[in-house]
């Protein structure tokens, strides 16, 4: 019988050990067909998991549209209330017109103010009449030929609601300043809702990332566990970890995309019409009559680059991670 030559079997040992190649291989535009084929396909062979995947990116979605509205909608109140929700400065009655004038500047080159006017008794008097609805002018009459009890007083129109509280302690310091009027609770309120909408939908939207990583992860699982044998025949043949890897990084990056696309148009499409049922509510309308909001075309031309991205991120996030322990054939 004639024996195997010496380098026969060495040669054969060669053939049989799987090629490691650690380096990576760049994502061709030749190659790019075969990989989004390849995730496709994948994609439709677990589909169950695949669509379960994009329903909680969809999810994910959801929560950082809903709160980028809400916060965008909240900030964009508080501008408001910076224009209309003021600081009313009742000047001493001891007050000479100069004084009052010297005051006036000394209101008006304080930080955080913007703009400041002056009423005068009359003024005011004609003011509080309207907001009682004193169409028959008793409030008028009641005064006819006697002092006039209200005094000067200042409207402060703030730069920056938040600094409220700072503004009120620098110019309740100045001289000829009797008392100072204020809705802080309005304010306090509004700024606390703002900062507890935005670490509300923070927390909940870690949460749900985190979730749709864990999910896009186990179907990228089921899909490399289902490729294992042409996975191992590729890398015999000499295909290197990237090769074989895209496939499934597209196939995450897929997921996470068209899981953003579908809460993305959704809720673009119907945003307009949900803000305007919202505010012809009886309810709305009996506490916040003229609360603004900020039509579609001003949130989601600049939310939407960032959904994609993030959804893109949360798929490649679940590829890579499942990708680490499940490609090592």
């Amino acid at each position: 019988m004639t024996s195997m030559p010496r380098d026969s079997k060495t040669n054969t040992s060669k053939i049989a050990q799987p090629q490691k190649r650690g380096g990576s291989s760049s994502l061709r535009l030749r190659n790019l067909k075969y990989y989004t084929s390849q995730s496709l396909k994948s994609m439709w062979r677990n589909k169950f998991m695949s669509l379960t995947s994009m329903l909680t990116v969809a999810a994910c979605m959801v929560m950082v549209i809903a709160s980028f509205a809400a916060t965008s909608n909240m900030s964009l109140f508080l501008s408001h209330l910076e224009n209309t929700v003021g600081i009313v400065v009742h000047i001493d009655d001891e007050l000479g017109e100069s004084q009052r004038v010297l005051l006036g500047q000394q209101l008006a080159a304080a930080d955080n103010v913007a703009n400041i006017t002056l009423f005068t008794p009359d003024e005011n008097l004609d003011i509080m009449a309207e907001m009682w609805g004193d169409v028959h002018g008793v409030f008028r009459m009641a005064v006819e030929d006697e002092r006039n009890p209200l005094s000067y007083t200042y409207l402060l129109q703030l730069d920056n609601v938040r600094m409220k509280q700072e503004t009120i302690n620098t110019i309740s310091a100045f001289f000829g300043v009797d008392y100072i009027d204020h809705s802080m609770e309005v304010a306090d309120t509004l700024v606390l809702a703002n900062n507890f909408i935005a670490i509300l939908g923070i927390v909940i939207i870690g949460v749900l990332a985190i979730l749709s990583v864990a999910i896009i992860t186990n179907t990228i699982k089921l899909t490399v566990n289902s490729r294992r044998n042409e996975i191992i025949i590729m890398k015999y043949v000499g295909a290197t970890d990237w090769f074989v890897r895209w496939p499934f990084v597209i196939e995450g990056v897929l997921i996470g995309v068209f899981g953003s696309l579908l809460p993305l148009g959704i809720i673009w499409f119907f945003y307009d019409g949900l803000i305007e049922n919202v505010l012809q509510s009886t309810l709305f309308q009996a506490l916040l009559n003229d609360f603004p909001v900020r039509a579609s075309g001003e949130i989601f031309p600049i939310a939407a680059p960032f959904i994609l991205i993030f959804g893109m991120v949360i798929g490649t996030l679940g590829s890579i991670t499942s990708m680490r322990r499940h490609l090592d054939v």
